[in-house]
């Protein structure tokens, strides 16, 4: 029995080292609620989000695809008047995402590009400040992300990392919206473009 577990843990170690481990952690910003930003008739104004991107990337041996997990919050105040209920805004805004990606990158002698694209479940917090008499609101959703990602080699062990990331927030009630069947909620179903620089860690090479 002790051989048969020792012969699993061996060829569990060398399946595991034998694949690529990649951890990345990036900041930015963007604009967020690109539909809402450039429509005249809203009286929303959103400030530049911070993006903060944590990833845990897996790559099968000798391929250049890899199935990425990412979180993703992006923050940013704003101000104007809800016309869904018809009451002033001033406050903050959070949405925190968790997607499973699928990237494909190709690999240079010092760097490397790709592009990449998945789905993720939005959690989407609007925070009043705190004078204010309004009452925190939550609402979760679909998303959609497609990016990019271009890397520069530092050393062995990190990359230079540009992410840029078009997030699709709420995608089938947006599909609602442009095609007029249904009312615009605030925030919600909408783009939000990022670019976000950071590191990446290769866990295992």
């Amino acid at each position: 029995m002790k051989k048969l577990l020792l012969c699993v843990l061996i060829c569990s170690t060398t399946l595991v080292f034998g694949q690529k481990f990649d951890f990345g952690l990036s900041i930015g910003t963007g604009k967020s609620y690109l539909f809402e930003s450039i429509d005249k008739s809203v009286n929303v104004r959103y400030s530049l989000p911070m993006s903060l991107i944590t990833e845990l990337k897996f790559t099968p041996k000798d391929k250049n695809w890899g199935i990425m997990l990412r979180l993703n919050s992006i923050e940013s105040t704003l101000t104007g008047q809800n016309w869904v209920n018809n009451t002033p805004l001033n406050g903050y805004i959070n949405s925190f995402t968790t997607s499973l990606l699928l990237e494909k990158e190709i690999a240079k002698k010092k760097h490397s590009y790709g592009v990449n694209f998945g789905f993720g479940l939005t959690k989407e917090t609007l925070q009043p400040q705190q004078y204010d008499l309004g009452t925190k609101t939550t609402q979760v959703y679909p998303s959609i992300s497609v990016g990019g990602n271009i890397a520069f080699i530092l050393n062995k062990d990190l990359d230079f990392q540009i992410l840029p990331v078009l997030f699709w927030q709420d995608p089938f009630k947006s599909i609602g919206v442009l095609t007029r069947s249904r009312t615009a909620n605030l925030a919600g179903e909408d783009l939000t473009l990022l670019l976000n620089f950071g590191l990446r860690y290769r866990i295992t090479k």
